[in-house]
């Protein structure tokens, strides 16, 4: 929140001193004469038109510069920059740290790949219109898994899919062998009751609301089908699709709720089932709905409020509620009473909401791409772009040396190695980068950290291969501002942006507020202009003229400090179109 603010204001003062904009103008590119000297700093004349087109053109100002009058703006803007770099305020730790964390979200969208992106935001819209109910059987597998466990998990998923595909039911397939505790009852313990168990069901969601993998699986599947198995970090999965509705959005309902809990008897579950309907019959005969609800609702949270819930999308709510309200397409239509494995409902449609066209949620999903780990994808793809750009080669018989040189201490944190001199062996080339034995070595000892242990030849697959999309990360990063001037110059925007916020702040805002001796004075020889005998009366506007007054008077001692120098010739030929 401290740097969004900051960064509004060092825009609002850009904006302000930086009110620029040239469309033309009358001299060859091959002829760019110094049109602006300050000490040892040189602007030439397409520089300088350059940053006035794009201020004052681009930027459509409300009331464009002149020339002459915007290189005056352009000068001062200058003339306060070197002015905070004589004081040494881009060698602070504040300011090298903020710049650092611009330059960083500059940075990323340098690290995505544009069409891909595009791609999983307009996927993602398209599944946001379903909501897809699937069951799924669980076998767990960690997700540095050696080969051979993986192999055999999957062996063992491939062979129960078979199992379904030759007619066993799925349900009991996910009852017997799924390690997802859900798909078997639970006897009561401690202060948790008993459970049903669900024989895989996950009801209905959509997109965001399991894991990509997952997901994927779910709406690239047709409904009665089951996927091939599915990795995901928790695992393998078969993901059985049962239905797939028009997404519900966010809904609000009221219900009456009567519990059948586990144990109940047959009498006890006949009463509740009389009495549903009994309730369903009143309210088609015109009751009121709320008043049953808080006379007859079980559910007593809701039951409070007329039977109202709160609102909820549909993998918030038991599958049986979302099919419900599917069919409910009018505020205030009533459903029939249905059963859930809580009980007996009967709904109340108060509002449905279902997600929006495309353009408009556009914003949010590019946001939520972004948080997601599929944006992995789109910087995978960057990194595989990049690796033929600079032309990446690697040498994996120099990587067998770690399979014997780590050891399971790595697991422990405690991992080092003696040998490190003699490390020397060319694990991988790009562009100018060249990785050796010991440069993953100190990467792998760095990065070590207590976790459960794995075989070794996986665990340095792994690492190296994270190594190696760090390695290429970093070395494009450095790269950016040679490979892309509009990211230089961003950069050196927000530097001289952020430059010129704190000495104007130092210099100028904060010390009119505390100078309360000048400002007295200020207003002592200018009272006949205010038209106010006291300075609280009219203290805001003094303080904006004492802050005008304070910036005009450093801005004269500046010009006397520094040298400026302005080609005249080359100014006057600039021609605005």
């Amino acid at each position: 929140m401290k740097e969004m603010k900051s960064m509004q204001r060092i825009i609002s003062v850009m904006a302000g001193l930086l009110l620029l904009a040239i469309p033309g103008q009358a001299f060859s590119l091959d002829e760019d004469p110094v049109l602006l000297r300050i000490e040892d700093e040189e602007i030439s004349l397409s520089e300088f038109k350059e940053i006035y087109r794009r201020n004052n053109v681009e930027s459509m100002v409300a009331e464009p510069k002149g020339v002459d009058e915007y290189l005056e703006m352009y000068i001062d803007f200058r003339l306060k920059v070197k002015a905070a770099i004589e004081l040494g305020m881009d060698t602070s730790s504040s300011f090298i740290e903020e710049l650092r964390g611009y330059r960083q979200q500059l940075a990323q969208q340098y690290f995505t790949d544009d069409a891909l992106t595009d791609q999983l935001v307009r996927e993602a819209w398209e599944r946001s219109q379903y909501d897809v109910r699937a069951s799924h059987i669980l076998i767990n597998l960690d997700a540095h898994a050696a080969p051979g466990d993986t192999a055999a998990v999957y062996e063992q998923m491939m062979q129960l899919r078979q199992r379904f595909l030759d007619g066993e039911d799925f349900g009991d397939l996910a009852r017997q062998y799924s390690d997802d505790p859900s798909a078997r009852d639970r006897a009561a313990s401690g202060n948790q009751p008993a459970r049903r168990g669900n024989a895989g069901d996950l009801g209905y969601f959509s997109v965001f609301n399991m894991v990509y993998p997952f997901e994927s699986a779910a709406f690239n599947t047709e409904v009665g089908e089951v996927s091939m198995p599915v990795r995901s970090n928790f695992g393998y999965h078969l993901v059985k699709v049962t239905d797939r509705l028009p997404a519900m959005g966010r809904a609000r309902v009221a219900h009456i709720m009567l519990m059948t809990p586990s144990g109940s008897t047959e009498e006890e579950l006949q009463a509740k089932e009389a009495l549903i309907h009994d309730l369903h019959g009143q309210i088609m005969d015109g009751a009121d709905f709320g008043q049953l609800a808080e006379e007859h609702s079980e559910d007593r949270q809701s039951a409070s409020r007329q039977g109202e819930m709160l609102p909820f999308t549909s993998n918030r709510m038991v599958p049986q509620f979302i099919q419900t309200i599917s069919g409910l397409h009018e505020p205030g239509q009533v459903s029939a009473p249905i059963q859930s494995d809580f009980g007996w409902h009967i709904i109340k449609l108060k509002e449905k909401n279902p997600p929006p066209p495309y353009d408009e949620a556009l914003p949010e999903l590019q946001n939520r791409i972004q948080r997601d780990e599929r944006s992995r994808l789109s910087q995978e793809a960057v990194i595989e772009r990049l690796r033929e750009e600079y032309d990446f080669s690697e040498d994996r018989q120099a990587l067998a040396v770690f399979y014997d040189l780590v050891d399971e201490s790595i697991f422990r944190g405690e991992w080092e190695t003696d040998t490190e001199e003699d490390l020397d062996q060319r694990l991988a080339e790009f562009g100018s980068r060249q990785l050796l034995q010991r440069d993953f070595a100190k990467y792998l000892r760095d990065r070590q950290r207590r976790h459960n242990p794995t075989e070794i030849p996986s665990h340095v697959h792994r690492m190296y291969e994270q190594f190696i999309r760090d390695e290429i990360m970093a070395y494009e990063d450095a790269r950016l501002e040679e490979k892309y001037p509009e990211f230089k110059r961003i950069v050196k925007e927000y530097h001289d942006g952020i430059l010129l916020f704190e000495i104007t702040d130092q210099k100028v805002w904060s010390k009119a507020a505390r100078d309360t001796v000048g400002l007295k004075e200020f207003f002592h020889d200018r009272r006949e202009q205010y038209d106010a005998d006291e300075l609280h009366e009219v203290r805001g506007l003094v303080i904006a003229d004492y802050q005008n007054y304070l910036e005009q008077k450093w801005l004269a001692d500046l010009r006397k400090r520094f040298e400026v120098w302005v080609d005249e010739e080359s100014l006057n030929n600039i021609v605005i179109e």
